[in-house]
């Protein structure tokens, strides 16, 4: 009977729990005129982003999991999806 209860108990648990709260992240840009930056943003567990920014721009992205999502950047082209990712922190990510 304990056994019942708490393996009841555990799965109304896991149903209900909830997931690491998305918040937001800045990136930009700090290269010279006319660079222009690539982010690739690796969503855990699967599936990425890209975002181009010009030279000096900073913009906020939503839906980031700080601190389990990461991030490459590249100058001039895309970076490529074997690159060495970046823990994507909660201050300004470059």
């Amino acid at each position: 009977m304990r056994r019942t209860v708490f393996l009841t108990a555990a799965a109304f648990m896991l149903a209900f729990a909830n997931p690491a709260a998305a918040a937001n992240a800045s990136f930009g840009c700090e290269a010279g005129q006319p660079a222009v930056c690539y982010f690739r943003i690796f969503y855990y567990p699967q599936y990425n982003r890209q975002i181009v920014l010009p030279a000096a721009m900073k913009v906020t992205v939503p839906g980031i999991n700080i601190g389990r999502d990461r991030y490459c950047v590249s100058l001039g082209k895309a970076p490529r999806y074997d690159c060495s990712p970046k823990l994507i922190t909660n201050g300004y990510n470059h």
